[in-house]
């Protein structure tokens, strides 16, 4: 049986490498996630907005399920590969701050990873709103190395831009969403249009740029 992360630095994937050299992975001049940063708290307002005045996101789903629908993706959902009847894959979660927490880990992740068939990652691919943008250094760089493919599950934060940028990663590029229906004015749904947070204009400028960290 091989030595557990919780156990060992080794179990971890460290082995004998030196601690730190994963910081010339990262790019220069991160920006640190801080929860106690009221920008932080500004920019991730919908998640207190929903609480307050009802969650859109299940509309928001409908929409995006059947705008896929429309271009022809498979009504099961179910990824199909010729792997043989035994595999193993990485299961990866709350990764994309694109600081010091994120980046540490990859070594051992790629060093235990290096066989698997593809990497699951469960939730909140990108911090704090899951803008396209910040796919470059939050998802495109640290695992630009592994060279399989990788899935995703998105979290609160990759809906806190209605999860444009999470479909246009992972779903084909998918196109915007149309504008949704107009709420009628000073009820909940109204109050809650006011202070929406929504994708910066331009946003995704360098989606493309990014890409070609992964581009196999």
């Amino acid at each position: 049986m091989s030595e557990s992360s919780r156990d060992t630095a080794e179990g971890a994937g460290w082995g004998a490498a030196e601690r730190g050299t994963y910081r010339r992975l990262m790019p220069h001049g991160v920006e640190k996630i801080s929860w106690l940063d009221p920008r932080m708290l500004w920019a991730a307002r919908n998640g207190v907005l929903a609480s307050w005045f009802g969650d859109p996101t299940g509309g928001t789903r409908a929409r995006w399920v059947a705008q896929r629908e429309a271009a022809g993706a498979p009504a099961d959902k179910v990824i199909r590969r010729d792997d043989p009847d035994r595999f193993s894959f990485l299961v990866i979660g709350d990764t994309g701050e694109g600081g010091e927490p994120q980046y540490a880990v990859v070594p051992g992740l790629l060093r235990e990873g290096r066989d698997t068939a593809f990497a699951v990652l469960a939730s909140d691919v990108i911090y704090p709103v899951g803008s396209a943008d910040d796919y470059g250094a939050k998802f495109f760089r640290p695992y630009r190395d592994y060279r399989a493919p990788i899935y995703a599950i998105p979290g609160n934060h990759d809906w806190y831009e209605d999860l444009g940028g999470f479909m246009r990663v992972f779903c084909g590029d998918a196109p915007p969403l149309p504008p949704g229906p107009r709420p009628r004015p000073l009820t909940r749904a109204w109050l809650r249009s006011l202070l929406w947070h929504r994708p910066r204009a331009g946003d995704g400028g360098r989606l493309e740029e990014a890409r070609t960290m992964r581009s196999a």
